[in-house]
């Protein structure tokens, strides 16, 4: 076991595993005494282990009111398999459009700005044939202009301007469900990292900005309602694309600070051969010096389902 775990279970211990009674804040500013970030652990399938990661949390209709309009934002920007760990599993993205449904939404969205072509991504990641037969539900890929809105910030140092989803302004609440993976520029792609999917040109934070403070900065912009990191299967290399060495770790991760929920799920694996933790990725400590959320592992705490 790494030094990181070690001290999230130390932390976890000394604290204890229950779950404070908190109001929701779509500022995903949740945390316990002592300024901690509460991450939620738990091993096992997704039909059966993110409702119980979620439960913990509250259950789904703390985020999910009735009539709701719902996006939510997994990996599907690679038509690949789902073995290959490149897009979320299509079964948890199944299972959380489904709770979505039951908690009473109205529309559930699920989007992302893909990178290859838009029908291939749909089909061979397997997400459209999971949700194929779920009325209310539709898959989203937004690659024309024109479903965009520019947004601006006086706060940001590198991105001051972007176009940002529209959707995002009907939306009640949004779901972050990434694939844990590789990034040959990031290192790992996450929650935050993987918000590039809801902006229209994400090539500019490579050609003229700070490629990390860039992908900080989008928490400026878009504020997940509920982040749930997916490493059913982990790919530790030559991402994001692939193919690369994966893993199969059947795990969960959720949280309301992305921050601390990427963070943690850092620890997971061993990436490019290599054990990191939070702090050792450059946009998730920028971020957490931004004040969007806490990446030093003695700020979370986990709690395991």
């Amino acid at each position: 076991m790494n030094n990181s775990r070690r001290s999230f279970i130390r932390t976890a211990a000394a604290t204890g595993a229950g779950v404070a009674a908190h109001g929701f804040s779509p500022l995903f500013a949740q945390e316990t005494s002592g300024g901690k970030s509460e991450v939620f652990v738990g091993k096992g399938k997704p039909a059966e282990m993110i409702p119980k990661v979620v439960g913990k949390m509250g259950g789904m209709s703390r985020f999910v009111k009735k009539g709701a309009r719902v996006v939510i934002k997994p990996n599907m920007s690679f038509s690949n398999p789902p073995d290959w760990a490149t897009t979320t599993s299509p079964e948890a993205v199944q299972v959380v459009a489904q709770m979505c449904l039951d908690a009473g939404a109205s529309k559930v969205i699920i989007c992302d700005n893909v990178l290859r072509e838009t029908e291939a991504c749909k089909t061979k990641t397997g997400i459209a044939d999971a949700v194929k037969d779920m009325k209310r539900v539709v898959v989203y890929v937004p690659t024309q202009e024109s479903m965009y809105v520019e947004k601006t910030s006086k706060k940001a140092r590198e991105l001051t301007r972007t176009k940002i989803l529209k959707e995002l302004d009907r939306a009640d609440a949004l779901i972050s469900i990434p694939v844990a993976k590789s990034h040959s520029a990031g290192g790992v792609s996450l929650n935050v990292k993987g918000l590039m999917g809801l902006v229209y040109d994400r090539s500019v934070y490579h050609r003229e900005m700070d490629f990390h403070t860039a992908i900080a900065e989008q928490l400026y912009y878009i504020k997940p309602s509920l982040n749930i990191v997916d490493a059913t299967r982990a790919l530790l290399d030559n991402g994001p694309g692939g193919p690369g060495k994966v893993i199969k770790l059947d795990t969960f991760v959720g949280g309301l600070d992305p921050v601390a929920t990427d963070s943690y799920a850092v620890t997971l694996a061993s990436w490019y051969g290599k054990q990191f933790e939070g702090t050792n990725v450059k946009y998730l400590k920028v971020a957490g010096e931004l004040g969007f959320g806490n990446v030093q592992a003695g700020k979370i705490q986990e709690i395991t389902v």
